[in-house]
């Protein structure tokens, strides 16, 4: 039963001094680094969903999801889709269906999923799936144009026909991301396809005239049909806009020479891969075979080993040391039972400053996070200690940290009960959870240069304040003040008309005894 709670004016004061208090409590949140958050509240969001493997924030409130498909080929329809939840956890569309195109068997399927780092104007999300039709196997990154949490306007950004390598079906995947320093450029996976892995002399990874088994680096705008390097009917091609400072670029086509657009080399199944914000410093998550997983500090032109070697031995040893020459050696090893190492995440806020400049790494069979202290900063390519930090009972694919620092690891892969958790300092994670009187929502878009849309629920009748603060504690705007009633409420925040200026804004919703905040920021 919904109630009206009235106020006296003395009441409203202590809200008020509560309001101050929270304001100060929570900049301080956000801004200091002395704060040593050691309890955490576990949240499940975007639940329901059918084998999921990565998503990506869209930085404006949005969470897009890849779900790989159900296993044939090509997939059942509706099973390899991109769907769109907010970050709440709520759904709200399907994104784009690719299942009439894709062999979604064994490790294959709809996969990596990247947004472009200008999605709050060109509205890009990028994925990489192994497509098939009529007999023809590639692997693809393509291009989609958001337009009202739909895929429109599909565009070919990789095309690579792998029809002739009779691939067994795993270390097929990949997964994308955009370096920070490099906007216009796409880093992707593709591992060694698991061709001969024994067979250092035959194994695909150390072979500079073979896509497999490395990370590479190509532009990110659509390949041209005209490119006399990229024929779609033609067996073995590969189609995509090379960058020519790529370490074995030679004549720009990947078939001849060396493959021009890898970036480094000898890696078996890398899962996943991450960037240091500040210091632009690569890592990925590589699978090993019997002895070792590892965790690599990635460099440009690198040979990481395989198949010659396995974590920091030789290939299957777990005592004698690899003696290959200019192999560099992993950050990390982890050795058997093989964790199958998967999401992998730096780090870097001070809403939890005790991972801060710190490696996450999620592991598919056990389920658990790592926290790796890194040393050597701020290139922060050594590692000092590794502990267990989180153990979420098995199926870890995806590791990523959201705008207000929480960090979202996706229970996903071969399971028709895939979610998301949202793991968060517990001063923050509570605010949502028990609370019996309203729900703030991230803002869309965010950033924004014009306005804004602001959505709370109220889940019963209750006075209410709404107040913008800068990042120094003053106020900017007040947005609502007063009774409001049960049901969803939309503000539209105009930035001309609350004359606010660019930057970082935190908006605080208060009522009673309860707060929830945003972070919301004007750009351009």
């Amino acid at each position: 039963m919904c109630k009206t709670i009235y106020l006296s004016s003395s009441e409203i004061k202590i809200i008020d001094m509560k309001i101050t208090r929270f304001v100060l409590t929570t900049i301080l949140l956000l801004t200091t680094a002395t704060i040593n958050a050691q309890v955490y509240t576990t949240t499940n969001i975007c639940t329901g969903l059918q084998y999921p493997v990565a998503f990506d924030f869209s930085g404006e409130g949005r969470i897009f999801i890849t779900q790989k498909g159900n296993g044939s080929t090509p997939a059942t329809t509706g099973s390899a889709t991109i769907k769109v939840f907010t970050v709440a956890g709520v759904f709200i569309s399907n994104f784009y269906d690719l299942s009439d195109s894709v062999n979604s068997d064994f490790e294959r399927g709809l996969l990596g999923i990247t947004c472009d780092p200008d999605f709050v104007n060109n509205h890009f999300v990028y994925v990489y799936y192994n497509h098939f039709l009529n007999g023809s196997e590639r692997i693809r990154i393509a291009r989609f144009t958001e337009v009202n949490n739909v895929g429109t306007n599909p565009q070919i950004i990789f095309d690579f026909d792998i029809t002739s390598f009779n691939i067994p079906g795993n270390h097929v995947g990949g997964n994308l991301h955009f370096r920070p320093s490099e906007p216009a450029l796409i880093y992707f996976t593709i591992g060694d396809i698991a061709y001969q892995q024994t067979n250092p002399t035959l194994n695909y990874a150390n072979k500079l005239n073979r896509s497999f088994g490395k990370v590479l680096r190509i532009g990110k705008d659509p390949i041209s049909i005209g490119n006399p390097n990229y024929n779609v009917h033609a067996v073995g091609t590969i189609g995509a806009n090379i960058p020519t400072d790529n370490p074995y670029y030679d004549d720009g086509n990947p078939l001849t020479g060396n493959s021009d657009i890898i970036w480094s080399y000898g890696l078996r199944n890398p899962f996943d891969f991450c960037f240091n914000p500040v210091s632009d410093t690569m890592y990925v998550a590589e699978n090993g075979l019997n002895a070792w997983d590892e965790v690599d500090v990635i460099h440009k032109g690198a040979n990481y080993g395989w198949a010659n070697c396995e974590g920091r031995f030789m290939n299957g040893s777990t005592t004698v040391p690899c003696n290959l020459q200019n192999d560099v050696l992993p950050l990390e090893v982890w050795g058997s039972p093989l964790p199958s190492l998967t999401g992998i995440l730096y780090y870097s806020s001070q809403v939890m400053p005790e991972f801060d400049n710190h490696l996450l790494v999620a592991d598919n069979d056990y389920g658990r996070i790592y926290d790796l202290t890194l040393g050597n900063a701020p290139a922060y390519d050594t590692m000092l200690t590794r502990v267990p930090w989180q153990d979420l009972a098995g199926g870890l694919t995806t590791l990523k940290q959201g705008a207000e620092g929480c960090v979202y690891a996706m229970k996903g892969g071969y399971t028709t009960a895939g979610l998301i958790y949202r793991i968060c300092p517990q001063n923050l994670g509570n605010l949502e959870l028990d609370n019996p009187y309203f729900t703030l929502q991230q803002n869309v878009p965010n950033p924004f240069n014009i306005s804004t849309t602001l959505s709370y629920n109220m889940k019963q009748n209750s006075a209410v304040k709404i107040v913008l603060y800068d990042l120094f504690g003053k106020e900017a705007a007040i947005l609502v003040d007063g009774n409001q009633e049960t049901g969803k409420h939309i503000l539209e925040i105009n930035a001309s008309a609350l004359n606010l200026a660019i930057g970082n804004y935190i908006c605080i919703m208060q009522g009673y005894t309860f707060s929830q905040s945003v972070k919301i920021s004007v750009i351009k």
